[in-house]
């Protein structure tokens, strides 16, 4: 029988990838996004804002009459947003809380209900090594990844004896578009070859000089959504170029 997997943020970037590597292993994938991608594909789009408790539950419940269940909840929607502690805007605070704790909160939880019912469910979180340290000037985003990792072992305590395991990947920096346009602004700014910009900026912390790919992240949650990991859970995983070492 062919798996039910949500991803939310499907729509670029990581959770894109994801949402493939799902549909390749014979998921029925839905996206649960603000925007729809920009070319079609048999990966369905639901619209849904995840910080918004009665889209989530809406959204689910479409899921679950489509299909039955829901096997996969992947937690992926992210942004992101930088300024110093003492200039750091509230509405920006509350932005991020609210997409990438909350949302993952208000997902988990309805997607939780029906896996309860059936006795299965894998829920993987995408965070970030930074659910694990701290970079300047990242206040918001620092503390809902930290919060991401705690609300994980809650569930994963309470799903166990339902047939849940909650696991948690988190990546350095992953090589999407976005993080592209980044290193090509600091290339501008600074007069940088990109080599130099991967190297001395975003990748300085790291002891593996290179940026994440997002097959990797992907090939990780497919490891830990298969039967070979039933009995791994709470944890907390990094793919980060020994960034997070020893963390």
């Amino acid at each position: 029988m062919s798996k039910t997997a949500i991803v939310t943020g499907a729509s670029s970037g990581i959770g894109k990838a994801i949402a493939e590597s799902l549909l390749e292993q014979s998921c029925e994938v839905f996206n649960f996004d603000l925007r729809p991608p920009e070319e079609s594909s048999q990966i369905h789009f639901v619209e849904c804002n995840v910080c918004e408790e009665d889209q989530v539950s809406k959204a689910v419940n479409t899921v679950k009459e489509k299909t039955g269940r829901v096997d996969v909840l992947v937690n992926n929607c992210g942004l992101q947003f930088m300024a110093p502690i003492d200039e750091f805007p509230k509405e920006k605070w509350d932005l991020l809380i609210n997409v990438l704790l909350t949302g993952t909160f208000l997902c988990s939880r309805e997607a939780y209900k029906v896996m309860k019912e059936n006795g299965y469910g894998r829920i993987i979180n995408i965070s970030s090594v930074h659910g694990k340290l701290a970079s300047p000037f990242k206040a918001a985003y620092v503390a809902a990844k930290h919060g991401v990792l705690g609300l994980a072992k809650v569930i994963a305590v309470e799903g166990a004896e339902h047939g849940i395991t909650v696991n948690t990947i988190c990546p350095g920096f992953v090589d999407t578009p976005l993080m592209r346009k980044q290193v090509a602004s600091q290339m501008e700014l600074n007069n940088l070859s990109e080599e130099e910009v991967l190297s001395q900026i975003f990748l300085k912390a790291q002891n593996v000089k290179k940026l994440t790919s997002t097959n990797q992240v992907a090939s990780m949650l497919k490891y830990l959504i298969s039967d070979d990991a039933q009995t791994i859970t709470g944890e907390a995983f990094n793919i980060s170029g020994g960034w997070g070492m020893g963390l």
